[in-house]
């Protein structure tokens, strides 16, 4: 088997309302690049990058990555990793070099699974369980009532945790906070994600009111990039560590491991290296005693794609199941996920068990 060409397709979903986040920051579109690697047996894999700037992961794939794959048997995966990765001169070590190689590589993975016709996770040495637990996310920037009516409502389909973005001082997150902790109830997991909003004195403040609130975990409240800040945090502070979604590759995951900068690691599939790396982080992260629980913001492609490294994953728990219907989610799947009794149940379809409908992609083209 050959591989005969390999292409992004890419859209843009315009949102009926800003996603508000930390330091009054929003988004009024969710884009997405699809990675499509077709083969001379006529196996088509799907795979997902996430830069976020999609015409900038197709440009990577279609002029630097695909020339190294066409002609090549896709089976190959690590070998294919190394060529996109680590065998060039110069390094893509984090940034949208490595989101492109992660949608390739996910196509790739779709393609084996399609091939031997089992699911990906049985490709991984999994399942572990033939279900993953979901929380739902997110919940976005609102006034306290709106938010806290959306968290309960989320409680009321069967989630146990709810996550949502704060960042906006900490009076008016804790006004926030306060009220959905209310609507929730005290056993129901309350997540909160700053997007590194907050710089060391202020992240420490607002840590400090989120402890009051029995908050589960407290997601990345200051840049990525100082670790040592992170790492202060979390002795400082009782409420746990996330972090990892701007992090890359089993390398960088092994610096905040060793630096004890994270409780909850959080890889994202599609920009920490792939199915690939990502299934290698989990078990780095495992010999850390460290949970895993992948970041995932994106469309149904990436949502399989965590399920199925997670499936495969003893060190993760909890999955980031997005409940607001969006277009390109659940309509991605062969058979859609659905919460039973706090659950989601695995893709069974072999390969990643998504499709690109164009019926559902078309009218988001660009």
């Amino acid at each position: 088997m050959e591989i005969t060409d390999v292409r992004v397709e890419r859209i843009e979903v315009p949102l009926d309302r800003p996603l508000g986040v930390s330091r009054d920051r929003s988004m009024s579109a969710r884009g997405a690049a699809f990675v499509v690697v077709e083969t001379d047996d006529g196996i088509t894999g799907i795979g997902e990058g996430v830069g976020p700037e999609s015409y900038i992961i197709e440009r990577i794939v279609e002029e630097k990555y695909a020339p190294l794959l066409i002609g090549e048997d896709p089976l190959d995966i690590e070998r294919h990793w190394a060529a996109m990765v680590t065998d060039t001169v110069y390094k893509d070590r984090k940034g949208q070099g490595l989101s492109a190689a992660s949608g390739v590589d996910i196509a790739l993975w779709d393609v084996a699974g399609k091939h031997y016709g089992v699911p990906v996770y049985r490709l991984l040495g999994g399942p572990i369980e033939e279900s993953l637990k979901p929380y739902a996310s997110d919940l976005f920037w609102q006034d306290p009532a709106t938010m806290a009516e959306r968290a309960g409502s989320y409680v009321d389909r069967g989630f146990a945790g709810v996550k949502t973005h704060l960042g906006r001082g900490i009076d008016a997150d804790e006004e926030r906070v306060a009220a959905m902790r209310d609507a929730i109830g005290p056993d129901t997991a309350l997540m909160v994600d700053m997007n590194c909003g907050y710089d060391r004195p202020e992240a420490r403040r607002v840590g400090r009111m989120l402890e009051d609130y029995d908050v589960y975990w407290y997601e990345e409240p200051m840049t990525p990039s100082d670790v040592d800040g992170l790492a202060a945090l979390r002795e400082e502070l009782s409420v746990p560590i996330a972090s990892g979604e701007n992090e890359y590759t089993k390398w960088g995951f092994h610096d905040l491991f060793e630096a004890d900068a994270v409780d909850y690691a959080m890889p994202d599939v599609m920009r920490c290296g792939g199915i690939t790396e990502a299934k290698k982080i989990c078990a780095l992260a495992e010999t850390y005693n460290t949970v895993c629980t992948p970041h995932c913001f994106t469309t149904g492609v990436g949502l399989a794609a965590t399920m199925h490294v997670m499936a495969a994953s003893p060190a993760c728990e909890w999955l980031e199941f997005d409940p607001t219907g969006f277009e390109v989610y659940e309509p991605l799947f062969e058979t859609p996920p659905e919460v039973e009794d706090g659950r989601i149940a695995l893709p069974e379809e072999p390969g990643l068990g998504v499709h690109l409908d164009e019926d559902v992609i078309g009218e988001f083209r660009v």
